[in-house]
């Protein structure tokens, strides 16, 4: 049986494909303590920008990252993720009229320029 806190190594791979915006961590590499150590687990910022794993509250580094080790810059940044994937961005508009006077084309219009769909 696994346990649901030890990342997968794909978890990890998918984690660090994304800078780190608190330890500076390049992607391809874990996160690193104060101490310059590789921490014992990512920082928030970093794995919450997996959809899967952003509502945990740690992720662990694998040990194969040697977590208390002295931080080197890890493997190449792992390959593009292809563009036909589908994203987790999410752009979420919001158009209304309060009074009789507004209309609502002219605020859905300005949405879609900005990449929001009329849907």
């Amino acid at each position: 049986m696994t346990d649901p806190h030890d990342p997968a190594p794909a978890d990890a791979d998918d984690v660090e494909r994304h800078p780190c915006p608190r330890c500076a961590a390049a992607p391809g590499s874990p996160c690193r303590s104060r101490g310059g150590a590789v921490a014992g687990t990512y920082h928030t910022g970093r794995f919450t920008k997996v959809p899967r794993l952003a509502k945990l509250l740690r992720v662990q580094i694998p040990a194969d990252r040697g977590p208390g080790q002295p931080w080197r810059p890890g493997t190449p940044p792992p390959a593009p993720v292809d563009p036909d994937t589908p994203g987790a961005d999410i752009r979420i508009g919001y158009a209304r009229c309060s009074t009789l006077g507004q209309e609502l084309d002219s605020q859905l219009d300005a949405l879609a320029k900005h990449g929001v769909p009329r849907e």
